[in-house]
């Protein structure tokens, strides 16, 4: 546990020596995260119109239900997927010795609309399909749900940058990124895990300042800490998001070239590329 924290802070930390050369890539999660807040209320409401609520949970005898709820995640991907673009463009150019501006990833993202609507449907589908086998599963489904999606995710880490600067399709670039993973396994579980790690722990440290202010019992100090507080996960999480798109940017980087990027030390980066054999799911 010891070694993968520490190896944790240490992708934590170089991660974030490239985002302080360039921190304008943290508008991308920004801009991503304030479009699902209002995509997600603008589906709410048709979502109860049309399934109603019972019991405090939504009526799903609808078909339109579905329907909206797959319209729902399909839109989510695209936002989530076509702002990620971005993020990876600019972390790419930066770890090849180039200064990215925040137009730049747009233009990576605006020039590659049809393949990101692709790959939007795809893990909508998928997304779907999981969130489907939760809820009629039982506790089997959520476990089997869960060990298909975390292997999904791993198996497609490197779908995006494989559209983007390699030219290929949606599928292929799922071949693709399946066969980089293969190489890549160890380290993709740690970066998942490990980056996540950290930013658990520092969010846990939010939880402090919100049990002080109930100490007081006044609404008013608990209000204002409570804010506070959310407004600190929130940016603990845009700040995860561009940490975890820059070293999947670098990972990227490293599998097609071999040359450590700018920015990070080859303990971190070459470390990630030893043969599967020799590394487990949760090695460190």
């Amino acid at each position: 546990m010891a070694g993968t924290f520490e190896r944790s802070m240490q992708i934590f930390r170089e991660s974030w020596g490239v985002l302080k050369q360039d921190k304008e890539m943290v508008l991308f999660p920004i801009i991503s995260s304030l479009v699902i807040l209002v995509l997600t209320a603008s589906f709410f409401v048709p979502a109860v119109l049309l399934s109603g609520l019972r019991n405090g949970d939504f009526d799903s005898a609808n078909p339109l239900y579905y329907v909206l709820f797959f319209l729902f995640y399909l839109v989510g991907y695209f936002v989530v997927i076509f702002f990620n673009t971005g993020l990876i463009a600019c972390a790419h150019i930066r770890l090849n010795g180039g200064d990215p501006k925040f137009s730049d990833g747009m233009r990576y993202a605006t020039g590659n609309l049809g393949k990101i609507a692709g790959w939007s449907l795809i893990s909508a589908t998928v997304g779907m399909i999981l969130q489907a086998i939760r809820e009629r599963g039982g506790i089997i489904g959520r476990i089997a749900a869960g060990i298909f999606g975390l292997a999904w995710n791993l198996l497609t880490f490197f779908v995006i940058p494989i559209m983007i600067f390699e030219g290929l399709g949606v599928i292929d670039s799922i071949k693709g990124s399946a066969a980089l993973f293969k190489k890549t396994w160890g380290e993709n579980v740690v970066l998942r895990f490990s980056l996540g790690l950290v930013m658990f722990l520092l969010g846990l440290a939010g939880i402090v300042p919100i049990l002080l202010a109930a100490l007081t019992k006044s609404a008013a100090v608990i209000i204002v800490v409570a804010a506070a507080v959310v407004l600190y996960w929130f940016t603990l999480g845009i700040l995860g998001a561009s940490l975890t798109g820059i070293f999947a940017a670098a990972l990227y980087n490293y599998a097609r070239t071999g040359t450590v990027p700018q920015g990070f030390s080859p303990g971190v980066i070459a470390g990630a590329f030893e043969p599967k054999a020799a590394r487990g799911l949760f090695s460190r």
